[in-house]
């Protein structure tokens, strides 16, 4: 396990449909960049879905899986790892249910430095919650089972929660997506790496986000 002055940690949540190729993209990102990346396969007995079966896809996921589940199973990695090394810098990033996921383990700020999320759209159901460590949520302008608009006025103002709204719909941060928005990804990229350089107890980490 890696020590404080060496590789900050990041937990990353996936979509509905698993490890997919924009996953393995990311954890390829974030190691270059010079990360430990976990990324927890939390469907199960299923690898991953295609994006054909976004509806097979979702339905899985609610019924076989869930939040709760998904939050006990990052919360257990991350309880590991801070065993193993309590300085660690450690970061949850999520994207779509997996932002949902980090949003809800927001709640845990003794475990993470800090937590990050792509449209996590279901977010509208715990509007409720208060994060205990710095958090940082990202939405696009457009999703058609609810508006960013409402949500995030509702979320502004809480104490230690960044938002921020960019040009796009759902999956703009996803290369394979047909809802890709470069210039909006670009942006929030920049906007994670600041994140994760405020909230890093070194200089060397995030550099090259």
């Amino acid at each position: 396990m890696q020590t404080s002055h060496q590789k900050p940690v990041i937990i990353l949540i996936h979509e509905i449909y698993g490890i997919n190729d924009h996953m393995k993209s990311m954890i390829q990102h974030f190691e270059l960049a010079g990360f430990h990346v976990y990324c927890p396969h939390l469907l199960g007995r299923v690898k991953s879905f295609n994006d054909e079966r976004e509806g097979d896809a979702y339905r899985y996921f609610m019924n076989e899986v869930g939040f709760e589940r998904s939050v006990n199973t990052v919360l257990h990695i991350a309880k590991e790892i801070k065993m193993k090394n309590e300085d660690i810098n450690l970061f949850v990033l999520g994207f779509s249910v997996g932002a949902t996921v980090a949003w809800l383990c927001s709640q845990h700020g003794d475990l993470f430095s800090g937590v990050i999320g792509f449209y996590g759209s279901r977010i509208r159901d715990y509007v409720t919650i208060s994060p205990k460590c710095e958090t940082l949520l990202f939405f696009p302008s457009i999703e058609y089972s609810f508006n960013p608009k409402e949500m995030v006025e509702v979320l502004e103002g809480k104490n230690g929660l960044h938002v921020l709204t960019v040009e796009g719909k759902h999956g703009f941060a996803n290369p394979f997506s047909e809802a890709f928005e470069k210039a909006s990804r670009d942006l929030c990229f920049q906007k994670m790496s600041e994140f994760i350089k405020a909230n890093t107890n070194t200089d060397r980490s995030a550099e090259r986000i």
